[in-house]
């Protein structure tokens, strides 16, 4: 995940792919030594995760629901639930379950989003 951060990094500098500029001299002329963008986005992530949970709503559902019928050929597409439960280290059910206590789950997600 972190090389879509620096290729964000890379836009809003305006760098080019092809020049040879090593990630770390990247997030020097940013001004930052954590890609602190995915930090963000892995914070905003988690909490909206845990704000679906807890109420009975149409996102809820949708998160919730199962497609019937086959997937198809190829690499499976990477899921919403694939980030949630990487970055929790747990299952999307027990995520679930994680976010029914605030102060519990905003722990989680402080630890989730400090971590490199």
């Amino acid at each position: 995940m972190e090389v879509h951060t620096d290729k964000c990094y890379r836009k809003i500098l305006r760098i080019s792919w092809t020049e040879k500029i090593r990630n770390e001299e990247v997030l020097i002329k940013i001004g930052t030594k954590t890609p602190i963008l995915l930090q963000s986005i892995k914070k905003l992530k988690l909490t909206y995760f845990g704000h679906i949970k807890r109420h009975q709503t149409l996102e809820k559902h949708i998160l919730e629901a199962k497609m019937k019928g086959k997937r198809g050929k190829g690499k499976p597409t990477r899921r919403w639930e694939n980030d949630i439960e990487e970055w929790l280290e747990t299952s999307t059910s027990q995520a679930g379950r994680l976010t029914s206590d605030r102060e519990t789950f905003r722990r989680r997600v402080q630890e989730a989003t400090s971590r490199n």
